[in-house]
């Protein structure tokens, strides 16, 4: 009962957790392994007084047990290897790369789940041995009170009343229960008073007496701890990492998203959360352009930085710069469960009018983003569709705004300085043999998606440089290893560009999500960057560089006009995607898929048989394996003639001698050598005392002995019941008293089943013999 009650203390705390997480649906396997543990070691505190090795015993079978669960692919055959550290190894990153980029609540993944499962089996183990197995129960509340502080932690706002009481109930009911387990220990012997006193009951007086001091002293702690949050200030929840993911303690959505001011290339835009950001519907045919927030003109020390004026004005300009000789459509876009945090807002350029309802909202005059005091949940704008042809940029647009006198054009020219010789180098061999910036631009588009870079959430490390030092700037470290994400290739784009002459800025926000049922839904992992390049008349366009498994194919305009290939020839199929580009992508290509289909190849059993056979590791678990077997072969052999033994008994009273027999034999098994003579109940005393049985033991001795004198000296034909588990129940009670080793040796080698496997070669030698002997036996005897 005492380790239900440390279970049921444990769930209450791990409860707690379930606000960090959604779904919660990692709390029903949690429940389930720990609740493995706990009968683990209830039944270890039955076979072993030592805690250590319960504890042990706990920790094993609950890491078994998780792993099993939670880690697909873990474990083989049921057995842990190599591949359990490579399934750990997954597991890290999954809960690395989540709690890195999100807010509570966080969504739960495969190592998420994992994670909070081998927690929680953690915390029941704890409890578990605290309370129960080393009788302090006082001490288990402060692993519960760490669980509980880790679900505080870590909410973006204040955790509801009942989720205390349940912790602070269940402790408190785990320390009475077990304090008053131990006082009524204190006892060991019978007293008797020399002088009658009033009240006789002095033992319930004293448990009555400290169980009203706890339970007053658990009333006041429970009421300092509701009553003093309230009185005392709140501070508000502070988070590591400032951007995209951050949360402001929203709740039923999964937390507000948010962006930095600045963009971070060693980290940004790495999301794989399913959160949603906002969904929205639009007029717009096909696939529409991704959403941007912002723009970032400057390149410093390895970060994009915007230049945001602050402007309260409402004058929308982005279209402005756009002739009159190129084909324009407005567009109506309506978003609604918009969670992007304020001041920013998701739109699709260039916007030509907002309706954002009661909201205060401002524009950049330079950029065009637009800004809000507050989160607006719904907003209605319309942009301004840009229809140009490659010819039409090519030849150049008659009439077009150069853009001379904007700040932000003159701006979006320079080059970084870390990285200006290496990217002029560079796009000077891109560009080689190009007679307009459009045709500028297609290159350096086409050379970046091309096979030679690889899309990857991983970035490479750092080249060498020639003089022995590590490349320290990123776009020169990029353009080396050829291998990063989104980030990577629009700040390489945007470089390459303005070395060939191009005005290009970054441009931070989303891509278009994923269409179902009639709308586009834009989740956190759809964070996206590209470059965008000014055109005279055409203004400001979104190229794309970033592979087609990530983006999808370039905009038609970005493409030459012969219809040439945009999409990487050497990317894995499995990761090509639609425009949207909702799908993770890779680098690696994986051996269960077609090169030619991107079908996944399932192999057979035959192929997995023969592959798990050839492996080193399969020797190593067939010796495993036969060593488990083999360590089962005594123990199921004396299993076997007991059970053949009382199978062929011909009567009640030859089993009950058999069961006689088999109880001695487990008890000298464990180091309880019979009496050299005497009765069966001088035998049964004996084993009482130097067994140390407790009363129920010396009970079930006691029948085993009266069935077997009424076996032997009662009239023929008396009713006997020799079926009941008495002998079990008195070899356990005896080996509860006897070291570990000798209970493992009377385990696995039992004399009874020694002596059988002594004896099977001169048995298996007189079978010629007896075979021969029973032949003449059935011979017929002729008379003389």
């Amino acid at each position: 009962m005492d380790a239900a009650v440390a279970l049921l203390a444990s769930m209450c705390a791990v409860f707690a957790v379930t606000t960090l997480t959604t779904p919660a649906s990692w709390l029903a396997p949690a429940f389930w392994c720990s609740l493995v543990a706990v009968l683990v070691g209830a039944g270890l505190r039955r076979l072993t007084s030592r805690s250590l090795l319960v504890l042990l015993g706990q920790l094993v079978v609950g890491a078994y047990v998780v792993f099993a669960v939670t880690v697909p692919g873990s474990l083989r055959g049921g057995l842990p290897w190599t591949w359990t550290a490579e399934a750990v190894d997954r597991v890290g990153i999954d809960v690395t790369d989540v709690v890195t980029r999100y807010a509570a609540p966080i969504p739960s993944t495969f190592g998420i789940t994992a994670m909070l499962v081998a927690a929680a089996v953690l915390l029941t183990i704890v409890v578990d041995f605290l309370a129960v197995t080393r009788e302090a129960p006082a001490a288990a509340g402060l692993p519960l009170l760490a669980a509980f502080l880790a679900a505080v932690a870590n909410s973006g706002a204040a955790l509801g009343l009942g989720y205390f009481v349940l912790v602070a109930l269940s402790w408190l009911l785990l320390v009475s229960r077990t304090t008053s387990a131990v006082v009524r220990r204190w006892s060991t012997a019978a007293a008797t008073p020399r002088t009658p006193t009033a009240d006789p009951e002095t033992e319930p007086g004293v448990l009555s007496g400290l169980g009203a001091s706890a339970r007053k002293l658990g009333v006041v702690a429970v009421a300092a701890a509701v009553l003093l949050p309230v009185v005392l200030p709140h501070l508000p929840t502070r988070f590591v990492l400032d951007g995209l993911g951050q949360d402001d303690g929203a709740v039923g959505r999964g937390g507000r998203v948010g962006f930095s001011s600045t963009l971070d290339l060693s980290r940004s835009l790495q999301s794989g959360s399913l959160n949603p950001v906002l969904t929205f519907r639009t007029d717009a045919p096909g696939t529409p352009p991704p959403l941007r927030v912002v723009v970032a003109p400057e390149f410093v020390d390895g970060q994009w930085r915007t230049t945001t004026t602050g402007s309260d004005s409402r004058t929308l300009v982005g279209a402005a710069r756009i002739s009159s000789q190129v084909l324009t459509r407005d567009r109506r876009v309506q978003v609604s469960a918009n969670t992007l945090d304020a001041p920013h807002l998701a739109t699709i350029q260039p916007v030509v009018s907002a309706d954002l309802g009661s909201t205060a909202w401002s524009a950049d005059q330079q950029t065009g983003d637009l800004f809000v005091r507050s989160k607006p949940d719904d907003y209605v704008l319309a942009y301004r569709e840009v229809t140009v042809s490659a010819d039409q940029l090519r030849e150049g647009i008659p009439g077009g705004d150069s853009g001379a006198s904007d700040p932000q054009v003159q701006a979006s020219r320079a080059l970084d300085p870390g990285s200006a010789q290496v990217v002029r180098e560079t796009t000077a061999q891109v560009t080689k043999g190009a007679t307009s910036p459009w045709e500028s631009a297609v290159k350096i588009q086409d050379y970046l998606r091309g096979t030679a870079f690889t899309y990857s959430l991983q970035l490479l490390p750092a080249p060498t440089r020639a003089d022995g030092r590590q490349e320290t700037d990123p776009v020169v470290a990029f353009l080396e290893t050829k291998q990063g994400y989104c980030v990577q290739f629009a700040t390489a784009m945007v470089m390459m560009a303005r070395a060939a002459g191009i005005p290009a800025r970054m441009a931070i926000g989303f891509l278009p999500g994923t269409f179902e049922q009639g709308q586009w839904t834009v989740r956190a992992a759809d964070a996206h960057a590209w470059p965008e390049l000014y055109f005279p008349g055409a203004g400001w366009l979104r190229f794309e560089p970033t592979p087609a498994e990530r983006t999808g194919s370039t905009p038609s305009y970005a493409q030459e006009p012969t219809g040439g290939a945009t999409t990487a020839p050497n990317r894995d199929p499995e990761a090509t995607q639609s425009a949207t580009g909702t799908a993770a992508p890779t680098t690696n290509r994986r051996p269960d898929v077609d090169p030619t289909t991107g079908a996944v190849l399932t192999p057979s059993v035959g192929d997995r048989l023969r592959g798990w056979v050839t492996s080193p590791a399969a020797y190593v678990v067939l010796a495993i394996l036969l060593g488990l077997l083999g360590s089962l072969v005594l123990p199921v052999t004396a299993r076997l003639l007991h059970r053949r033994r009382r199978e062929r008994a011909p009567d009640p009273a030859t089993r009950a001698e058999a069961e006689w027999q088999e109880l001695v034999s487990r008890l000298g098994d464990l180091g309880l050598r019979p009496p050299s003579g005497g009765t069966p109940r001088e035998w049964a005393r004996h084993y009482v005392v130097e067994g140390y049985l407790d009363e129920q033991a010396e009970e079930s001795m006691g029948r085993v002995v009266t069935t077997l004198e009424r076996g032997r000296y009662a009239r023929p034909g008396s009713a006997l019941d020799d079926r009941h588990p008495d002998v079990e129940s008195v070899a356990r009670a005896a080996a509860r008293g006897r070291p570990v080793s000798r209970r493992v040796r009377a385990f696995l080698a039992p004399r009874a089943a020694v002596a059988w496997w002594s004896g099977l070669g001169s048995r298996v030698a007189a079978l010629p013999r007896r075979a021969l002997s029973g032949v003449v036996a059935r011979l017929p005897r002729r008379g003389r």
